[in-house]
């Protein structure tokens, strides 16, 4: 066992690795590719990682780098709040890494560095669950308060937390995502039709997906022969009950509407590839990692007229939409094939994984410097 006097020893890093245990989501990838690139051999950092649920079979890779532990299925918060506090204590950690926008809300005595992705139960509370909306409008003014450092992952996001809570300026950081490409890439198994309307998200409200197929029902009754097909791609979610079952079942096939659920990434490249435009209806995102995909295949976007988009995307090559408003989404649609690709302009992000790797990595090493300056 090695002891902290020593030279060589390096700060242990706990990571909040729940998001590793639901798939491929947009935290769970953001996640996933910072990890990559942090559990190394030269890293001047260890890191754990603890989920209160079995780690993903896609995610499997990572766990073989690092050293990982479940110590039980707690639902969430009773695990992070009541069991964390001790193991870290227990597992002689020095520094705390919250990914899921919370950290234990007492009990932690070493440095703690937390991502916010966004502010929803403040901005979209009615795209949360009551037990989801409650925890956050609770714990995340602690959280907030309580972290040494927040990493943000947008203006937008630091934006809405000064909103909130003015004096904590000085220990927000933006932190974008990146875009890694897919590899290798192959169709799914469902036979698609070429040409395609391309969109991806987990069927909850926040994804405003109901609205998009709506829009694209009433424009298809309009115009038989609009030439785009539309495909969904995602997870089985929540209060999208009557959507999900349309879906599962195929019956809007005859009209159109394709569905693909929870594609791997060779399918995910493939319709990222071969779709014609990607569209992106949410109501609220603390980025929108897709986009950035879509980007990358140099693919036009039909997109919600939100703030954080207009941070990434080009109102040149790019469509911006009302999110609620259905007649608009109808329209934006029908002139898909009509707005020319005029180039994107130079963009002032490297939206690269590694830079977001560097940032957090750098970010941890700063605060055990800081602690071991100020103990």
């Amino acid at each position: 066992m090695l002891k902290k006097e020593n030279l060589k020893y390096k700060p242990r890093v706990a990571v909040d690795a729940r998001p590793l245990s639901y798939g491929i989501t947009g935290n769970s990838r953001y996640l996933a590719e910072v990890l990559q690139r942090l559990l190394r051999s030269d890293s001047p950092l260890e890191y754990y990682l603890y989920s209160n649920k079995p780690i993903h079979p896609v995610f499997h890779h990572l766990i073989r780098l690092a050293p990982t532990f479940i110590p039980n299925k707690l639902p969430g918060f009773l695990w992070l709040n009541f069991i964390m506090p001790s193991i870290i204590k227990k597992h002689r950690i020095d520094l705390f890494w919250g990914t899921l926008q919370l950290l234990p809300a007492f009990g932690v005595k070493v440095p703690t560095l937390v991502n916010y992705h966004d502010l929803n139960f403040r901005s979209a509370p009615e795209t949360m669950t009551s037990a989801n909306y409650w925890q956050h409008k609770i714990l995340s003014p602690i959280t907030l308060k309580k972290a040494d450092k927040v990493l943000c992952l947008s203006q937008n996001t630091k934006r809405d937390i000064i909103d909130f809570l003015p004096d904590l300026e000085p220990k927000l950081e933006i932190v974008y995502p990146g875009v890694q490409g897919f590899g290798s890439v192959s169709a799914p198994e469902k036979i698609l039709p070429k040409n395609f309307l391309f969109s991806v998200g987990t069927l909850e409200p926040r994804k405003n997906l109901s609205t998009l197929v709506d829009a694209y029902l009433s424009l298809k009754k309009e115009e038989p022969n609009f030439p785009f097909p539309l495909v969904l791609a995602g997870r089985l979610g929540w209060k999208s009950e009557g959507l999900t079952a349309l879906l599962k079942a195929g019956e809007l096939e005859k009209d159109g509407v394709y569905f693909i659920e929870n594609p791997a990434d060779p399918q995910l490249g493939w319709l990222y590839k071969n779709c014609s435009y990607f569209v992106f209806p949410s109501l609220h995102e603390g980025f929108g990692l897709p986009l950035l995909e879509a980007i990358r295949e140099n693919k036009p976007c039909i997109v919600s007229d939100i703030p954080v988009f207009h941070e990434v995307l080009d109102e040149l090559t790019d469509s911006f939409v009302s999110p609620k408003n259905t007649e608009e989404w109808k329209n934006a649609l029908s002139l898909a094939g009509k707005k020319g690709i005029y180039g994107r302009k130079p963009s002032n992000h490297t939206w690269s994984w590694d830079s977001t790797a560097k940032l957090v990595e750098d970010s941890l090493v700063e605060l055990w410097k800081s602690r071991k300056k100020n103990p």
